[in-house]
């Protein structure tokens, strides 16, 4: 092979691969730098959150209310959080005095609004709830509900929870 053509050969696939390297790394930096990357990331802390933080605001068992009801206050922020905390021996009293078992358990969960500036979310999720008082068999329902989550520093807790009817 003539060495001017190889030396031209090489030259082209230097440019090219200059090039290739510039725009993968130019899409690597926007996919990184991406708004929706962002809100995906939130959208995902929210969903965590729920999962874990409406199991523990709908479990108690009269054995433990004490460290049950404190796990309800550690999942909550704002009015709400406060208003569970202001309740939180006569929540325990009532567990006690009805023997309440209640056992929850997450089955879907969506989030229909967030904004990740201000750190708010609200969505919609399913549990099945099953609870018994009084040492008696369990009655399971299932719960429909509309939980508004705020950003409490680095965590996503529960601000609001509302029934939505069945």
């Amino acid at each position: 092979m003539n060495p001017v053509r190889t030396g031209r050969l090489l030259g082209v696939l230097a440019v090219v691969a200059v090039l290739a390297a510039a725009w993968f790394g130019w899409s690597w930096w926007n996919a990184a730098h991406d708004d929706s990357l962002a809100r995906g990331r939130a959208r995902d802390a929210v969903l965590a959150a729920a999962s874990a933080d409406l199991v523990a605001l709908n479990t108690i068992d009269y054995r433990t209310s004490s460290a049950d009801v404190d796990r309800w206050i550690a999942a909550t922020t704002g009015q709400y959080g406060k208003d569970l905390s202001g309740d939180r021996q006569m929540q325990i009293d009532r567990a006690k005095t009805t023997k309440t078992v209640s056992t929850a358990s997450l089955v879907q969960a969506a989030v229909t609004e967030l904004d990740p500036a201000p750190g708010t979310a609200r969505l919609i999720a399913v549990l099945n709830v099953r609870v018994s008082t009084g040492g008696g068999p369990s009655m399971e329902k299932q719960a429909r509900l509309t939980v508004d989550f705020a950003r409490a520093g680095d965590e996503w807790k529960i601000s609001a929870v509302q029934a939505v009817g069945s």
